[in-house]
Protein backbone atom coordinates (compact mmCIF):
# COMPACT_ATOMS: atom_id res chain seq x y z
CA UNK A 1 0.00 0.00 0.00
CA UNK A 2 1.30 3.43 -0.72
CA UNK A 3 2.31 5.00 2.34
CA UNK A 4 2.47 8.94 3.08
CA UNK A 5 4.62 9.96 5.93
CA UNK A 6 3.65 13.24 7.22
CA UNK A 7 5.42 15.52 9.66
CA UNK A 8 5.12 14.97 13.39
CA UNK A 9 2.21 16.45 15.06
CA UNK A 10 2.30 17.18 18.72
CA UNK A 11 -0.01 13.97 19.89
CA UNK A 12 -0.94 15.30 23.23
CA UNK A 13 -3.26 17.56 21.95
CA UNK A 14 -6.98 16.91 23.57
CA UNK A 15 -10.06 17.53 22.24
CA UNK A 16 -12.66 18.34 24.67
CA UNK A 17 -14.27 21.89 23.68
CA UNK A 18 -14.62 20.07 20.15
CA UNK A 19 -16.26 17.07 21.28
CA UNK A 20 -18.58 19.26 23.55
CA UNK A 21 -19.37 21.00 20.70
CA UNK A 22 -20.16 18.02 18.24
CA UNK A 23 -22.37 16.70 20.84
CA UNK A 24 -24.43 19.93 20.96
CA UNK A 25 -24.27 19.84 17.03
CA UNK A 26 -25.62 16.36 16.44
CA UNK A 27 -28.34 16.97 19.12
CA UNK A 28 -29.12 20.04 17.88
CA UNK A 29 -29.57 19.02 14.36
CA UNK A 30 -31.23 15.74 15.53
CA UNK A 31 -28.83 13.70 13.69
CA UNK A 32 -26.72 11.70 16.27
CA UNK A 33 -25.64 8.45 15.64
CA UNK A 34 -25.74 5.53 17.59
CA UNK A 35 -22.47 3.08 16.20
CA UNK A 36 -22.96 -0.52 17.86
CA UNK A 37 -20.12 -2.54 16.14
CA UNK A 38 -17.70 -4.93 17.06
CA UNK A 39 -18.07 -7.83 18.59
CA UNK A 40 -17.59 -10.72 16.97
CA UNK A 41 -20.54 -12.52 15.74
CA UNK A 42 -22.43 -8.88 15.72
CA UNK A 43 -19.83 -6.63 13.61
CA UNK A 44 -20.54 -8.58 10.39
CA UNK A 45 -23.57 -8.19 9.92
CA UNK A 46 -24.46 -4.78 10.06
CA UNK A 47 -23.76 -2.31 7.60
CA UNK A 48 -24.84 1.15 6.39
CA UNK A 49 -26.89 3.52 8.63
CA UNK A 50 -28.59 6.53 7.15
CA UNK A 51 -30.56 8.85 9.78
CA UNK A 52 -30.90 12.52 9.01
CA UNK A 53 -30.46 14.52 5.87
CA UNK A 54 -27.11 14.33 4.10
CA UNK A 55 -26.30 18.30 4.47
CA UNK A 56 -26.53 17.61 8.50
CA UNK A 57 -23.87 14.25 8.37
CA UNK A 58 -21.59 16.04 6.32
CA UNK A 59 -21.83 18.72 8.35
CA UNK A 60 -21.44 16.13 11.34
CA UNK A 61 -18.45 14.85 9.66
CA UNK A 62 -16.35 17.65 8.67
CA UNK A 63 -16.89 18.64 12.81
CA UNK A 64 -15.20 15.29 12.94
CA UNK A 65 -12.57 15.27 10.32
CA UNK A 66 -9.77 16.80 11.47
CA UNK A 67 -7.75 17.75 7.75
CA UNK A 68 -4.21 18.02 9.98
CA UNK A 69 -1.56 17.96 7.17
CA UNK A 70 1.01 16.67 10.16
CA UNK A 71 -1.24 14.13 11.15
CA UNK A 72 1.05 10.76 11.20
CA UNK A 73 -2.19 8.75 11.53
CA UNK A 74 -3.59 9.93 7.92
CA UNK A 75 -3.41 9.49 4.53
CA UNK A 76 -4.46 11.14 1.78
CA UNK A 77 -5.02 14.90 0.85
CA UNK A 78 -6.43 17.29 3.48
CA UNK A 79 -8.41 18.89 1.07
CA UNK A 80 -10.06 15.66 -0.16
CA UNK A 81 -13.70 15.94 -1.16
CA UNK A 82 -14.60 12.37 1.17
CA UNK A 83 -13.05 11.74 4.53
CA UNK A 84 -13.26 8.44 6.02
CA UNK A 85 -12.91 8.28 10.16
CA UNK A 86 -11.80 4.78 10.79
CA UNK A 87 -12.60 3.58 14.73
CA UNK A 88 -10.02 0.00 15.58
CA UNK A 89 -8.94 -2.04 17.97
CA UNK A 90 -5.42 -3.64 17.09
CA UNK A 91 -6.95 -6.93 19.14
CA UNK A 92 -9.90 -6.75 16.57
CA UNK A 93 -10.21 -9.63 14.03
CA UNK A 94 -12.77 -7.88 11.95
CA UNK A 95 -10.59 -4.81 12.14
CA UNK A 96 -7.83 -6.39 10.64
CA UNK A 97 -9.58 -8.47 7.87
CA UNK A 98 -10.57 -4.65 7.06
CA UNK A 99 -7.16 -3.44 6.88
CA UNK A 100 -5.52 -6.34 5.42
CA UNK A 101 -8.35 -6.36 2.87
CA UNK A 102 -10.19 -3.38 2.79
CA UNK A 103 -7.95 -0.69 3.43
CA UNK A 104 -5.51 -1.29 0.26
CA UNK A 105 -8.67 -1.14 -2.44
CA UNK A 106 -9.36 2.16 -1.11
CA UNK A 107 -6.29 3.45 -0.90
CA UNK A 108 -5.61 2.26 -4.66
CA UNK A 109 -9.53 3.53 -6.07
CA UNK A 110 -9.34 6.58 -3.98
CA UNK A 111 -6.48 8.10 -1.90
CA UNK A 112 -3.99 7.88 -4.64
CA UNK A 113 -6.73 10.17 -7.14
CA UNK A 114 -7.06 12.48 -4.26
CA UNK A 115 -10.87 12.02 -3.70
CA UNK A 116 -10.39 10.21 -0.13
CA UNK A 117 -8.43 10.85 3.11
CA UNK A 118 -8.71 8.16 5.63
CA UNK A 119 -8.02 9.69 9.13
CA UNK A 120 -7.39 6.57 11.56
CA UNK A 121 -8.64 6.68 15.48
CA UNK A 122 -7.65 4.60 18.22
CA UNK A 123 -10.34 2.89 20.02
CA UNK A 124 -9.06 0.03 22.28
CA UNK A 125 -12.20 -0.84 24.17
CA UNK A 126 -11.16 -4.57 24.31
CA UNK A 127 -8.24 -3.92 27.17
CA UNK A 128 -4.79 -3.50 28.38
CA UNK A 129 -3.32 -5.26 25.73
CA UNK A 130 -5.23 -3.22 22.80
CA UNK A 131 -4.59 0.07 24.90
CA UNK A 132 -0.76 -1.00 24.68
CA UNK A 133 -0.77 -1.77 20.78
CA UNK A 134 -2.79 1.69 20.43
CA UNK A 135 0.20 3.52 22.27
CA UNK A 136 2.32 1.48 20.31
CA UNK A 137 0.70 2.11 16.90
CA UNK A 138 1.66 6.57 18.58
CA UNK A 139 4.97 5.41 19.31
CA UNK A 140 5.68 4.45 15.81
CA UNK A 141 4.44 7.60 14.77
CA UNK A 142 7.12 9.45 16.75
CA UNK A 143 9.31 7.63 14.38
CA UNK A 144 7.38 8.17 11.32
CA UNK A 145 6.50 4.82 10.73
CA UNK A 146 2.75 4.61 11.60
CA UNK A 147 1.70 3.12 8.57
CA UNK A 148 4.59 0.28 8.68
CA UNK A 149 3.54 -0.55 12.58
CA UNK A 150 -0.16 -0.38 11.21
CA UNK A 151 0.10 -3.06 8.63
CA UNK A 152 2.72 -5.15 10.30
CA UNK A 153 0.93 -5.33 13.51
CA UNK A 154 -2.76 -5.81 12.04
CA UNK A 155 -0.87 -8.66 9.31
CA UNK A 156 0.20 -10.61 12.65
CA UNK A 157 -2.98 -10.75 14.39
CA UNK A 158 -3.47 -14.10 14.63
CA UNK A 159 -0.09 -14.69 16.23
CA UNK A 160 -0.87 -11.64 18.71
CA UNK A 161 -4.18 -12.57 19.31
CA UNK A 162 -4.84 -12.79 23.22
CA UNK A 163 -1.88 -12.11 24.16
CA UNK A 164 -0.52 -10.48 27.97
CA UNK A 165 0.20 -7.13 28.18
CA UNK A 166 3.90 -7.83 29.19
CA UNK A 167 4.12 -10.15 26.00
CA UNK A 168 2.60 -7.17 23.71
CA UNK A 169 5.59 -4.96 25.04
CA UNK A 170 8.00 -7.54 23.90
CA UNK A 171 6.25 -8.58 20.65
CA UNK A 172 5.48 -5.08 19.21
CA UNK A 173 9.33 -4.37 20.39
CA UNK A 174 10.32 -6.95 17.80
CA UNK A 175 7.93 -5.96 15.13
CA UNK A 176 9.16 -2.24 15.42
CA UNK A 177 12.85 -3.65 14.77
CA UNK A 178 11.79 -5.67 12.00
CA UNK A 179 10.67 -2.26 10.59
CA UNK A 180 12.90 -0.42 11.00
CA UNK A 181 12.85 1.20 14.40
CA UNK A 182 14.64 1.96 17.12
CA UNK A 183 13.24 -0.59 19.25
CA UNK A 184 14.82 0.94 22.59
CA UNK A 185 13.05 4.09 21.66
CA UNK A 186 9.92 2.28 20.97
CA UNK A 187 9.96 0.36 24.14
CA UNK A 188 10.39 3.74 26.06
CA UNK A 189 7.82 5.30 24.21
CA UNK A 190 5.17 2.85 25.09
CA UNK A 191 4.82 4.47 28.55
CA UNK A 192 5.04 8.04 27.57
CA UNK A 193 2.44 9.69 29.03
CA UNK A 194 1.50 12.18 25.92
CA UNK A 195 1.25 9.32 23.54
CA UNK A 196 -1.29 7.56 26.50
CA UNK A 197 -3.19 10.58 26.27
CA UNK A 198 -3.54 10.71 22.66
CA UNK A 199 -4.84 7.53 22.47
CA UNK A 200 -7.55 8.29 25.22
CA UNK A 201 -8.21 11.21 23.24
CA UNK A 202 -9.00 9.67 20.53
CA UNK A 203 -11.05 6.66 22.59
CA UNK A 204 -13.40 9.40 24.31
CA UNK A 205 -14.04 11.00 20.65
CA UNK A 206 -15.87 7.71 20.03
CA UNK A 207 -17.29 7.08 22.90
CA UNK A 208 -19.08 10.69 22.39
CA UNK A 209 -20.52 9.21 18.74
CA UNK A 210 -21.36 6.15 19.91
CA UNK A 211 -18.77 3.94 19.02
CA UNK A 212 -19.28 0.81 21.00
CA UNK A 213 -17.24 -1.71 19.27
CA UNK A 214 -14.97 -2.06 16.13
CA UNK A 215 -14.34 -1.58 13.24
CA UNK A 216 -16.65 1.72 12.86
CA UNK A 217 -16.38 4.20 10.10
CA UNK A 218 -17.85 7.97 9.35
CA UNK A 219 -17.64 8.27 5.90
CA UNK A 220 -18.30 12.09 5.31
CA UNK A 221 -20.15 11.44 8.44
CA UNK A 222 -22.38 8.46 7.39
CA UNK A 223 -21.83 6.12 9.60
CA UNK A 224 -20.35 2.49 8.22
CA UNK A 225 -20.41 -0.57 10.97
CA UNK A 226 -18.16 -3.25 10.57
CA UNK A 227 -15.89 -5.28 8.13
CA UNK A 228 -18.28 -4.56 5.37
CA UNK A 229 -17.96 -6.25 1.73
CA UNK A 230 -15.88 -3.37 -0.42
CA UNK A 231 -19.01 -3.04 -1.91
CA UNK A 232 -20.47 -1.03 1.05
CA UNK A 233 -17.30 1.26 1.27
CA UNK A 234 -16.99 2.05 -2.82
CA UNK A 235 -21.02 2.03 -2.70
CA UNK A 236 -20.52 5.10 0.45
CA UNK A 237 -17.47 6.97 -0.70
CA UNK A 238 -19.09 7.50 -4.41
CA UNK A 239 -22.73 8.59 -2.79
CA UNK A 240 -20.74 11.06 -0.46
CA UNK A 241 -18.48 12.11 -3.32
CA UNK A 242 -21.55 12.85 -5.94
CA UNK A 243 -22.83 15.28 -2.80
CA UNK A 244 -19.68 17.11 -2.75
CA UNK A 245 -19.60 17.63 -5.84
CA UNK A 246 -23.67 18.74 -5.54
Amino acid sequence: MPRQKPAQRDPGLLWPLLLSALVVLAIAAGIAVQMTGGDEEETAATGTTSTGNADGLRELGETLARRDADDPTALGETDAPVVLIAYSDYQCPFCATWVNETQPELVERYVDSGDLRIEWREFPYKGETSRIMAVGARAAAEQDAFWEYHEAVYAAHEDLDGIAPDEAREELAAIAADEGLDAERFTADLDDEELAAAVEADFAEGQQVGVSGTPAFLINGRPVIGAQPLEVFTDAIDTALAEAEG
